[in-house]
């Protein structure tokens, strides 16, 4: 072959090459694209995330809240209406959890928004916000904290950290105690289902504060404290 035939041959050769090359890179552009939007699409909007927070918590509380005869309380459940993720728990300026809750389930970065739950008009009967009084060791009602939902590693499931304030009764005596644990759900669009509750193996999830008669409970006015524990 001639040498301006070789030349020839040679430059049609490497056009072929960068035609191939250019159109694997806008491929591949495409592609990382198409992912980078499904990834935007998953993550879920403010305002999204806390009407489906509120509709997780009265899914939950409206199968779970009434805890046979194992949990009881004085009046209405109270829930705090900051959902928030809590690096540790403070009440009443006392630390019962110094260490936030953690599962290898999820998804880092987690969210760092705080929502405030509103209450619907149909279950005013049966919970009420907590007051300005931040006492919930010495309060004789069940008391419900919650985060926002938390993403995890498994499609379509997220976890809400729960902690609950509430007291264990027989006939005569009850026990009062503060269970931290996370709460499992699975939701596609705006379907969400309670999966189950998740205890911490291997962080302190219970403190119990003592006992008292649960005739004590039943005679408390509005606003009355457990002054003691013991009988």
């Amino acid at each position: 072959m001639h040498l301006a035939g070789r030349l020839r041959f040679l430059k049609t050769d490497l056009l072929f090459m960068n035609r191939l090359i250019l159109s694997i890179v806008f491929v591949l552009w495409g592609l990382l694209h198409y992912c980078s939007c499904a990834l935007l699409k998953k993550n879920l909007k403010p305002e999204e995330s806390k009407a489906l927070a509120e509709k997780a918590i009265f899914e939950y509380l409206n199968d779970n809240d009434s805890f046979g005869d194992i949990l009881t309380g004085k009046g209405l459940s109270k829930i705090d209406p900051l959902l928030s993720k809590r690096e540790t728990l403070t009440t009443n300026g006392i630390i019962y959890f110094k260490n936030p809750m953690h599962s290898n389930r999820l998804k880092s970065p987690l969210p760092r928004e705080s929502f405030l739950l509103v209450i619907p008009d149909s279950l005013a009967n049966r919970y009420r916000y907590v007051g300005n009084d931040q006492d919930y060791e010495h309060d004789y009602s069940i008391i419900h904290q919650f985060s926002p939902l938390l993403p995890t590693i498994a499609q379509d499931t997220f976890l809400m950290e729960h902690y609950l304030w509430a007291n264990s009764c027989d006939d005569q005596g009850c026990i009062r105690g503060l269970k931290r644990s996370y709460l499992s759900f699975k939701i596609v669009g705006q379907k969400v289902q309670f999966l189950e509750d998740l205890s911490i193996s291997d962080q302190n999830g219970f403190i119990g504060f003592g006992g008292f008669p649960r005739k004590q409970m039943e005679e408390a006015g509005p606003g009355d404290k457990i002054t003691k524990y013991g009988w």
